[in-house]
């Protein structure tokens, strides 16, 4: 079941690495990288638009520097040409279409995340957003969670193992285990 209003996805892989101490977006997942991965899973949960934030030529780069998911959120909304955002980080790579759905149900013109992590999230795209965001971060508030309160967002439950995220060599090789011993499943 797809998400009954048109939406946009928008892949936030613009970060440093710096505590993975390489590019999460080129980790690979089954023969593929994060990136193509993610990409996937965006356009499987029917977005209309894939958007990617991602400091290199070819893709949406920060406007605004060093300033985070909020930057990149940022620079990707004058790209996006649907009323909604589905924003999801490289580095979850256990979330499933299913749970992006999930979102996108209980969106309805709102913001929406999962009380595990702010990320990933659907946020409604409007000149408001943009002034909210920029606002913030003019404010030196670099919090996607700050964003989603001040959206006065839907909070919803999900199982924490799908929203493991992978920052480090050690949460990788974390993920790598799980996937590789069949325990994922059986958690899940």
């Amino acid at each position: 079941m797809s998400s009954a209003t048109p939406f946009s996805a928008l892949i936030l892989a613009g970060g440093k690495s710096s505590r993975m101490g390489r590019d999460k977006a080129l980790l690979q997942l089954n023969g593929q990288s994060l990136l193509v991965h993610m990409q996937q899973l965006a356009l499987e949960s029917g977005a209309a638009e894939v958007l990617i934030s991602r400091n290199l030529p070819g893709f949406i780069s920060d406007q605004l520097p060093e300033q985070g998911p909020l930057a990149g959120i940022l620079a990707a909304l004058q790209h996006c040409n649907c009323s909604q955002l589905l924003v999801l980080p490289i580095d979850t790579p256990l979330l499933t279409v299913t749970r992006v759905q999930q979102l996108l149900q209980h969106a309805n013109g709102k913001a929406c995340y999962f009380s595990h992590s702010p990320l990933p999230c659907v946020l409604p795209v409007s000149p408001a957003l943009n002034c909210l965001i920029s606002a913030q971060l003019r404010s030196g508030q670099r919090s996607v969670k700050a964003l989603l309160t001040q959206l006065n967002a839907v909070s919803l439950t999900a199982p924490a193992i799908e929203l493991l995220n992978t920052n480090t060599p050690d949460d990788w090789q974390q993920y790598l285990l799980l996937v590789n011993s069949g325990s994922l499943y059986a958690k899940a």
